[in-house]
């Protein structure tokens, strides 16, 4: 059976850790590699603590050791890549969620104003069958009630163009919502790490290896259900850690070193994966 948990340091079942299928990477140092992201929170007695600097420091010695340089710098842009679709998406998402609400609100209203014309209308019907059984008729009366039935009967076609109007709106916003979802990039609304996550690397054999920018595509794609936005802000945070680490020893500027190696690896990434340009910038 599988039993999980809600507290940081209970049981899974795989013990204290959830692990990954394994992930096969072109370029790979090793036959495999482990990976162990931790997370974030600690607890020490009963207190909590942000742990973030060593988990970025764990994380970096265990990537420099199994990626080359380039697949480091190439998996930074593909980390952002998603990252900023993502933040997007969620942006997207957001701006739908507040028109869905506005939306909601204007119906409401004009349910209330429904319901105000039909009863001045059971009104004005109860006004002209007492009107036809009257014995005398008050001077006026019927000028005075054909002139509000004129109005409601505005009223009414008015309400109907802005009730056609709202629910235009509502199979506008269903198209949209239905587009947002099928162009989603898998996103899911992750919690932060609570036990350490085991990411399972393996060296892929295949007779044309994939190029760089697919191999780092593929291994980012893999921890965006796993890792949350947070989560992953550390691992970019490792990844450029290792990168620097990598840089020459005779480098003065390492921003602009590091810029160059980003500009380069993007422009690759882009030519690999068009969709991604919206998303590149080095920075």
């Amino acid at each position: 059976m599988d039993e999980r948990r809600a507290g940081y340091w209970d049981p899974t079942a795989s013990g204290r850790h959830q692990i990954s299928r394994p992930i096969a990477i072109d370029g790979l140092r090793a036959e495999r590699a482990r990976i162990e992201l931790a997370p974030r929170v600690v607890r020490r007695g009963a207190t909590y603590y942000d742990d973030s600097y060593h988990v970025v420091d764990a994380a970096a010695r265990q990537l420099a050791s199994i990626f080359t340089l380039e697949q480091l710098v190439m998996a930074t842009v593909a980390l952002r890549v998603h990252m900023r679709r993502g933040r997007e998406h969620i942006g997207r998402k957001k701006e739908l969620q507040e028109r869905w609400t506005v939306l909601a609100h204007r119906l409401m209203k004009l349910r209330a104003e429904e319901r105000h014309l039909a009863l001045r209308e059971q009104r004005i019907t109860e006004e002209h069958a007492s009107l036809a059984g009257a014995d005398s008729e008050r001077p006026g009366r019927a000028e005075l009630l054909a002139l509000e039935e004129a109005e409601v009967a505005q009223a009414r076609q008015s309400w109907r163009d802005e009730s056609r109007r709202a629910w235009e709106a509502w199979t506008r916003l269903e198209s949209e919502e239905g587009a947002l979802l099928a162009g989603a990039p898998g996103l899911e609304q992750t919690e932060d790490l609570k036990q350490p996550y085991i990411l399972l690397l393996v060296a892929a054999r295949r007779a044309a290896p994939r190029s760089v920018a697919a191999a780092m595509h593929t291994l980012v794609d893999a921890l965006q259900r796993p890792l949350s936005r947070t989560d992953q802000m550390l691992l970019e945070i490792a990844f450029r850690r290792c990168i620097r680490a990598g840089s020459p020893e005779d480098e003065r500027d390492l921003e602009r070193w590091e810029h160059a190696l980003l500009a380069d690896a993007e422009r690759e990434f882009a030519s690999e994966f068009p969709w991604a340009r919206p998303y590149l910038g080095n920075g």
